[in-house]
């Protein structure tokens, strides 16, 4: 006889799935686990004295099912000779461990470990990502400045009707523009229970723009307005050639150094779902570039009131050849690495 003692809920986030906990006063059981119908895992085992048998770290066998399409169906049988259960469940993947079940955040939060106001200046691009179970209307009340008073606008974005899928809304300042009211202040994006609050700041030139895959597997933008620098590293090899010496080999390694400017507490937070990011891209002239890996990161930050963090970090780009021909942007002399303050 089987009796399961831990068990998953019929959705699920991957970090919340530990373990699977059951008994059997039988002398072995078999315990198999399938994504569709591709096994993951098919073993017998042999329980402890007290018939317990206890299957760890689900969320490592999974998660590699989970990272092209986010959310599948799984199920596990569980055979003893004497008993047979089946079990079916979803799963949505997510790397941060989340004090509410799966259903509930999804219908209260967007898919991002920002939970705070987020800061964006005119042309930024902007993005949020959400899972719906029913039809719901999206929209973004706007506020503005007309130099005398603050005056509001509704956007509608349109009515979400894709269910049990993610969406993603582009959200960026730029279409929230209307100068026969004012300057944009302000902007939340409501979709049902979830808001999101953009504060305008005044245009910076950023460098490095990046796309990273954040904890729930989208994509979203950080924009970094401190200093960032250039340190290429060259590894040479070298030999004597007919009496000469000669460098056969040379490896060139172009380490950048950036700083992501001031934060707000809430993005500070948010920032440092970049340094757990496994994918991440340069941004240029609106679209994904080169892939880069971050080498070294500090987040340091305290408790104090007056407290505006900012982040340094390192990165290479990820392929091996680092001898890219940079071409300038328009109107620029030179790459994002120099000081434009003069320019």
């Amino acid at each position: 006889m089987i009796v399961v003692t831990k068990d998953v809920a019929d959705y699920n986030f991957s970090s919340g799935l530990h373990e699977i906990a059951f008994t059997t006063n039988q002398p072995y059981a078999k315990f198999s686990l399938l994504c569709g119908t591709t096994s993951i895992l098919s073993e017998k085992y042999t329980p402890a004295g007290d018939g317990s048998i206890e299957i760890l770290e689900i969320d490592r066998l999974i998660e590699p099912y989970l990272r092209s399409t986010l959310i599948e169906s799984f199920s596990y049988t569980i055979d003893d000779g004497d008993k047979i259960i089946k079990r079916s469940f979803k799963v949505q993947y997510a790397a941060a461990e989340c004090f509410y079940p799966a259903a509930d955040f999804n219908e209260m939060y967007f898919l991002s470990t920002l939970l705070g106001d987020r800061l964006t200046s005119p042309g930024y691009q902007e993005a949020l990502h959400l899972i719906l179970v029913k039809a719901t209307d999206a929209f973004a009340d706007c506020s503005y400045w007309d130099g005398s008073v603050v005056k509001s606008k509704r956007f509608p974005l349109g009515s979400l009707s894709t269910l049990n899928n993610i969406i993603t809304l582009d959200v960026s300042p730029d279409q929230f523009k209307d100068e026969t009211i004012g300057k944009l202040l302000r902007y939340t994006v409501v979709v049902g229970k979830r808001e999101q609050t953009y504060i305008l700041t005044e245009t910076k030139d950023a460098a490095p723009i990046l796309l990273f895959t954040n904890s729930f597997g989208c994509q979203e933008f950080l924009y970094c307005v401190g200093t960032v620098n250039l340190e290429p590293e060259f590894t040479r090899s070298t030999a004597y050639e007919k009496g000469l010496l000669r460098n056969y080999d040379i490896v060139e390694n172009r380490v950048f150094k950036a700083n992501t400017g001031p934060l707000s507490p809430g993005m500070a937070s948010w920032a440092e779902d970049l340094f757990r990011s496994k994918e991440i891209y340069l941004v240029v002239g609106g679209l994904p570039g080169k892939e880069i890996t971050i080498t070294q990161s500090t987040s340091k930050r305290n408790n104090d009131l007056d407290d505006l963090p900012s982040f340094t970090f390192e990165y290479r780009y990820a392929q091996r050849n680092h001898n890219i021909l940079e071409i300038p942007r328009a109107g620029r002399v030179f790459d994002f690495t120099y000081d434009n303050t003069f320019e």
